[in-house]
This record gives structure tokens, sequence and C-alpha cells, in this order.
């Protein structure tokens, strides 16, 4: 079979070989050009180690980055173009016994098929050569793509014992692909799943995180509902404990749960909001009160990895889904709502529309815009150098709650906010 590279990649084997060294694509790449598309990176391996490597390809050609020289890993840039490779040498890995990413020991090897069975899934040890212009397949991945099933590539015991990290993989990779998983596979990954206690955080949250949107991974793959497969397959596998370890231990939430097809919101959530819904699914399938500190257990730094600011965006659409899910008393109560949630209300009537509907809340904001009703601090007509001028005695660590006061008034009156009503207002308020 003859793949679709580009020159340069031709052009680099052709240097490879010249020095006595195969040069071979392998994993993604492969694997998705036999389904016809070629949406990944390229990734390379041979015989050459890193030292080899940066002595024979010309400088003038590329820019060699190291990665991880105990892998043998290395970057070759392109000069010529923005070509990025990444280059690894064969070589076989010692874990230890807890399924723990990281291998304690590596070894360069010449034998591709040592190299071949570090990998994870048959469809992922496929190697082009090249050269040659064909296929090596060890593990019958060719037959597992046709089938469109996920196989380990040695016993499912061997491969997840190596790299606990790999029974989120197989989840990804699933979803992304719209592939079935072998069922011994995952029966041996259930039976194993405490390994993932020693894989860090910030794998476990590329992993879920990229799983949630498993089904834009691959535009040309037809994987609808790619990420609603992919929470099914955590559920089952009883992976959450694992994942958001410290949401469990801090309320004391059975390891058994969630449990069954929890995720409404997810499944009809589109991309700008699936992190969002995602959440008020998980916290009501686990029965805990969203409040601020559950939601930040899941997408802060003990869960997601989700930065403070982010954390708090996404507290405040998801308090204001609940409230706007909860109804307002009257209608003054759903424009200071408006008011107070501005920079939130899109998202907030966005992710409501997907249970809701929230139609007359849209049309308030619109008429609160053309009434020109002012929702935040610089809308007022005065300001706290007003305050400052005209009530001295006004202790200067007042003015914001003096401000918020005038905001919450213009809100249900606008048409007080001129300066003549505004200073009468805060007259009285002070008095």
């Amino acid at each position: 079979m003859k793949m679709n590279i580009s020159k340069n990649l031709k052009e680099l084997s052709d240097i490879f070989s010249a020095n006595g060294h195969p040069l071979y694509i392998v994993g993604g790449f492969v694997r998705n050009a036999l389904l016809g598309f070629c949406e990944t990176d390229i990734d390379l391996c041979g015989t050459a180690t890193p030292a080899e490597v940066a002595r024979f390809v010309p400088a003038s050609l590329y820019n060699i980055v190291m990665v991880n020289k105990k892998l043998g890993t290395l970057h070759l840039n392109s000069k010529l173009n923005s070509e990025v490779f990444e280059y690894t040498t064969f070589r076989t890995e010692n874990y230890p016994k807890n399924g723990e990413h990281s291998p304690d020991s590596v070894q360069f090897v010449l034998d591709i098929r040592k190299d071949a069975k570090r990998r994870d899934f048959s469809a992922n040890a496929l190697y082009y050569d090249i050269q040659n212009e064909q296929i090596l397949d060890f593990y019958d991945g060719v037959k597992d793509i046709k089938k469109r099933i996920l196989n380990t590539v040695e016993t499912p015991q061997f491969v997840f014992s190596s790299d606990g990290l790999r029974m989120l993989r197989m989840v990804r990779l699933a979803s992304e692909l719209g592939f079935d998983i072998d069922p011994e596979s995952f029966a041996v990954a259930k039976s194993m799943i405490s390994n993932l206690s020693t894989i860090s955080r910030e794998r476990f949250n590329k992993e879920i995180i990229s799983t949630l949107y498993a089904d834009y991974k691959y535009p040309s793959v037809n994987a609808v509902n790619g990420h609603i497969r992919g929470l099914g397959y955590l559920t089952s596998l009883h992976a959450w404990p694992y994942v958001f370890k410290k949401l469990f231990t801090t309320y004391n939430i059975s390891p058994d749960l969630p449990t069954g097809e929890w995720y409404t919101l997810v499944a009809k959530a589109p991309a700008s909001y699936r992190i969002t819904c995602f959440v008020i699914d998980f916290l009501n399938a686990v029965g805990l009160k969203i409040d601020l500190n559950s939601i930040t257990l899941v997408l802060g730094e003990f869960g997601l990895g989700l930065n403070k600011k982010d954390v708090y965006r996404q507290a405040r659409i998801i308090l204001g889904y609940l409230d706007v899910c909860g109804g307002f008393a009257n209608i003054d109560q759903k424009r200071l709502f408006i008011q107070h949630n501005i920079e939130y209300i899109d998202a907030i009537v966005g992710v409501c529309e997907l249970s809701i509907s929230v139609n007359d809340l849209k049309m308030l904001k619109n008429l609160m815009l053309i009434d020109k009703v002012p929702l935040k601090l610089k809308d007022l007509k005065i300001d706290g150098n007003v305050l400052m001028q005209k009530f001295p005695q006004l202790n200067r660590s007042k003015y914001s709650e003096v401000l918020n006061h005038l905001l919450t008034v213009c809100c249900i009156a606008p048409e007080l906010n001129n300066k003549t009503s505004l200073l009468q207002i805060v007259k009285k308020y002070i008095q």
C-alpha cells in the first residue's frame, strides 16, 4: 500500500536509509489512512538513536529538538516549511507493577517486533515502511481496523498493567473513531481500574476532556454521540471515583455511582456548553448539591484542572442555570438576575434552552438593552469621583456599596439613571 506522504518526508527517509537506518511511520497516521483519512500528526520511528539522528540529519534541513532523552524521542522541525515530525527510537520498556504511566527503565533495540510489543492496541501498532511502501502488521491491526474494534496488542493484563492510562486511552480512541472495544479487553480493564490511582492529574484531564469532545476529533469519522459512548464506557468501568477522587472522598460518595445513562444534558450539548452540562449532569447523578464547592472539585485542580478564572465562569453559568430552572417570583427579580449575570447571560440561556424554554428571558434582556438599562457600574451617570465631590463625609470603602445600590435601583427603574435622581438616592441611602 502506498501512502500519500510529503516530498520532505520521503527525502528524510532517503537520508535515514543512506545511513543504514530504516524509517517508519507508526500509529495513528497509518491507522487513519486505512480508515480513509489522514487527520493526525505523523509519528516516526526507527533503529537510529537520537545521537545518531543528530549526526546524520543535515542541520541545514532540520532543527532537532530533544523531547525526552530517556525515551529516545525528538522533534525534527523542517527548515523548508512548517512540517514537524516526532521521531522515537525502537525501545522496550519496564513498568512498575501498579500501572504507573512512566516506565522504570527503557532499552533501545533494533528489533521492530519488540517495539511493537510495547504499544497499546493493534490498530495503533501498524508501521509503514516508507522506503518499501508497505505496512508491517504484527498483531492483526489491519483486520481489527476493518472490523472497527480495539484489541490490545498482547494480553489485556499485560497492556494495562504496563500503563494504567491505557484504559482511559482505550475509551477515548473508541469514542473518537466509533470503534467497539473488545469485550475481554474491557472486562480486564474494569477488573484493573484501580491502576488509575497512580496516574497524574494532568494526564487524567487530557483524556477525560478529549473524550467529552470525541465527536469533534475527526470530522471525516461518523462518530455521532462519540462523547456519549465515552461517558457510558467510563461509567461501566467505574472510573469516576479515580477521575474525581477528591470529590468522592470529600462527600463520601459510593464508588458505584453514577449508574445508568445520567448524561441527559450532555447528550444535547454543543461543544460550547459541553463541560458546563457535564458538571450539572454528573453532580445530579451522584446526588450532590450543586454549589461552588462541588463545582470546583469537579473542574478545579483536583478535578479536570481548569484554571480559577474558567472555574469561576463555569460556576456562574451553572448556578445561573439553576436559578432560571427554579423560576422567578416577579419581573423585577428577573431583571435583577439579568443585570447581575450580564456577562454570562448568553451562555446561561444557551444551557437552559437544552431543557426548558427561556424565550421570555431572552426577550426581556433585549428590551433592557433597548431601554438602556444600566447593567454595569460604568453605565451609571455618576461614579466614585462624583461621590467624592458631593459627599466628602462618605468613607471611600462605601463607594462600591453605594454604586451597587444605585445599579440595583436603576435596573428596576432605569428612568432614574440621571445625575440629579442618583444624587438624591445617594443622599437618602446615606441617611
